[in-house]
């Protein structure tokens, strides 16, 4: 690879390889993201760092930029395979806290080279100026670097697309040139007329031709240049560049290693600068999205030198906090959000979590770890790795599930202090009260965190191995900002996104679909169930993203093709039950609506066309009629589902009446804990009229015994299977 570049010119094999990723001619989320490997370019460019002579103005020949097209990957794919055969001879005790397992340190080495694809560009920018907008910050940063965030915003607007424009500006200008020679010399035009492929093959040949042989000149940029394209001042555009280069006219050593090993050193140095030929320096960007994805790695390492800027690091959580909630609010409509709450535990401790919503049965508590991870966790050193995590997926872990045992084990908590996460003053704050939780069964945890921790830790497993989970504890969702706010959008019915974390966490402890990208999972939710208990063997889940992708490129204008959000299929009348129970709410309304997205499509159809069907029957022959629907026991308890048409003019309490005493039998009969029914009237044209909830342990009773006997009812499940067991 060394001898392939070592008479070329580095912006023009860089600038090459640059263009052999770029997304020339498709569109954001056509699919074909995934598969451009954006550090061709970086790898290339640090090489040339590294070479020790630097000829300038070189052509670079057709056979050395081809075998540096081909031996770039070559070089990508074997440092791969080498670290994940050193870590097979790793040898480490489980939990032993002496760094993570082999696995991890392999993925977030594998993660810098093949798991770059910045999705999220316009989400990113808008966290950025949330944190670094405050003056305070904002001025900290400027003390410590010589430029702020708006500069480095105003550097990849300018420039994000520009090698591709140089060549585009290039072609046209040698189109030009030769029209001009065509024009003066009619022995030319006869010339290329009678070439095999006619005249406009050959002019394409010539323009394409001489766009490259001028491409190093086509995309380095002077200080003029760069002041003219983003309108900066010269001193603060000075102070970006030094800091943000790497300097192929100094000595680099261990750069390429460096990479190979996970530390990349572009992240935060996207550029290369050198002195050209006319003795004036000028540079290149080789990564325009390092601007926006390296700058809170750049400007927090900045900002946690000494002295420490610790506004910035309180900023930061209350940053995490606020976003988690809003996003969290936004999907499932809590009965209660709390923020920032200080709670007494079993023994009268005082504890503190994050945040804390109830909806219906269900409690979900937030744990926001704002920790940041340093230049060593994201090369996969073991021991810096596992204590990077720690605070973010440990501590989490251990809060959460004080919570949630507290939750589990009285029907209050005693709240010392919370504020509302929607309100920011001090009007929104409470204390000493007591928050009534005797309704709450299930209680999920969530490990917010801003550092994107995809592909590191999305398998349970390997966390549980490397101690950062206690063993026997329930797995928090790790999710981060983006992916959960991108969650909250997708998952707009509060019962899907319930169902999700419970098939999340089911998932994790199975262990047996495995994806290297939350949102993936996500994505099997919404298109193949996430169901772990239907999938004996493991299931390797590879990218369902596209769909995903293409709609949020859209949503951001990056994108013109029109594409639709991803979502469940769901039948319109089922639709329409799960939009009026979470309209009005009433007991029981949420475990309902989980319990018909457990159904398998076809019952789950049947249970809310039957209201319907029964309606047709009364207004018949003028009686009332009934179904019930029963899951098997398995993966969950028993799921009932009666529905009960009455003709029009029945008393509502002789509706009710017919139906509590109907399913209280049938609960029985079929040793369930939870009944869920719906009526109906004669001439209605809503999907039911009445809802109720029977919910209560199952205990043996004579009377009921006698009754259920006396009724004839069937005794178990009928052979209904929940949604994708069958």
């Amino acid at each position: 690879m060394r001898r392939a570049i070592r008479n070329t010119d580095a912006f023009d094999v860089v600038g090459n390889m640059f263009l052999a990723v770029a997304p020339l001619n498709s569109e954001p989320g056509d699919g074909t993201d995934g598969e451009r490997l954006l550090a061709l370019p970086e790898l290339a460019a640090l090489l040339f760092a590294e070479r020790k002579s630097i000829p300038l103005g070189a052509g670079s020949s057709a056979r050395a930029l081809s075998a540096v097209h081909t031996l770039v990957p070559k070089v990508l794919h074997a440092s791969s395979l080498r670290t994940t055969f050193h870590q097979l001879t790793v040898r480490r005790q489980p939990g032993d806290g002496n760094g993570v397992v082999p696995r991890l340190t392999a993925a977030a080495i594998s993660k810098e080279i093949y798991l770059r694809l910045p999705r999220f560009h316009q989400k990113e920018r808008e966290l950025l100026n949330e944190l670094f907008a405050p003056p305070a910050i904002h001025d900290s940063i400027v003390a410590r670097l010589g430029y702020g965030p708006e500069a480095m915003f105003s550097v990849f607007d300018a420039l994000h697309s520009y090698i591709p424009q140089a060549l585009v500006d290039q072609m046209r200008n040698a189109d030009a040139e030769l029209d001009e020679a065509l024009a003066a010399s009619p022995e030319l035009a006869r010339a290329m007329n009678a070439q095999p492929d006619g005249l406009g093959g050959a002019k394409r040949r010539f323009t394409t031709r001489r766009a490259f042989d001028h491409l190093a000149k086509a995309v380095a940029l002077s200080l003029d240049d760069l002041v003219l394209a983003t309108n900066l001042d010269q001193a603060e555009l000075r102070a970006l560049l030094t800091r943000m280069s790497i300097d192929l006219d100094a000595p680099n050593n261990a750069l390429v290693k460096a990479f190979l090993r996970g530390d990349n050193p572009m992240r935060t140095r996207p550029f290369l600068s050198r002195t050209g030929t006319s003795g004036e320096r000028e540079w290149m960007l080789v990564q325009p999205t390092s601007l926006i994805f390296g700058m809170r790695e750049l400007i927090e390492a900045a900002l946690t030198t000494e002295p420490m800027d610790q506004a910035y690091m309180k900023h930061r959580g209350e940053v995490l906090e606020r976003g988690g909630m809003r996003a969290l609010i936004n999907a499932i409509r809590p009965d209660v959000a709390l923020a920032n709450v200080e709670y007494v535990g079993l023994q009268r401790q005082r504890f503190e979590a994050d945040g804390l919503l109830v909806i219906g049965h269900v409690a979900i508590v937030l744990e926001a770890k704002s920790n940041r991870l340093t230049q060593y966790a994201r090369a996969g050193a073991p021991q810096r790795l596992w204590q990077e995590l720690g605070p973010i997926i440990s501590k989490a872990a251990q809060q959460a599930e004080r919570l949630r045992a507290l939750i589990e084990a009285g029907a209050s908590i005693h709240i010392r202090s919370s504020s509302d996460p929607l309100d920011e003053s001090s009007h929104g704050a409470r204390t000493n009260w007591d928050l009534d939780v005797s309704e709450v069964t299930e209680v999920f945890t969530i490990a917010l965190s801003l550092e994107d921790l995809n592909y590191i830790v999305t398998i349970t497993s390997d966390l549980v191995e490397s101690g950062l989970i206690p063993e026997g504890t329930y797995s928090p969702w790790i999710v981060n900002i983006h992916d959960l706010e991108i969650a909250a959008k997708l998952l707009t019915r509060p019962g899907e996104f319930i169902q999700f974390l419970s098939r999340r966490r089911r998932t994790a402890a199975k262990n047996n679909i495995l994806a290297i990208d939350e949102l993936d999972y996500v994505m099997h939710y919404l298109t193949n169930g996430l169901f772990p208990e239907g999938s004996p063997a493991t299931t390797l889940v590879l990218s369902l993203t596209d769909e995903l992708d293409a709609w949020i490129f859209y949503e951001e204008g990056l994108r013109d093709t029109p594409a639709l959000k991803p979502a469940q299929q769901i039948d319109p009348e089922v639709d329409e039950i799960l939009s009026l129970l979470d309209l009005h709410r009433p007991f029981g309304w949420l475990g309902a609506s989980i319990g018909l997205l457990e159904l398998a499509p076809e019952p789950r159809a049947r249970v809310a066309h039957e209201g319907r069907r029964l309606r047709e029957l009364t207004t018949s022959d003028g009686r009332p009629h009934s179904m019930y629907l029963e899951t098997p026991p398995a993966p969950t308890k028993p799921l009932i589902f009666i529905a009960m048409s009455f003709p029009r003019g029945t008393r509502l309490n002789d509706i009710e009446n017919r139906l509590v005493g109907y399913a209280t039998l049938r609960r029985y009969a079929s040793r369930a804990d939870t009944v869920y029914c719906f009526g109906t009237w004669a001439g209605s044209q809503e999907v039911f009229d009445v809802f109720l909830t029977l919910s209560s342990p199952w205990t043996y009773d004579q009377a009921l015994e006698t009754a259920v006997a006396t009724a004839g009812l069937a005794r178990g499940p009928q052979p209904v299977p929940s949604r994708y067991s069958a």
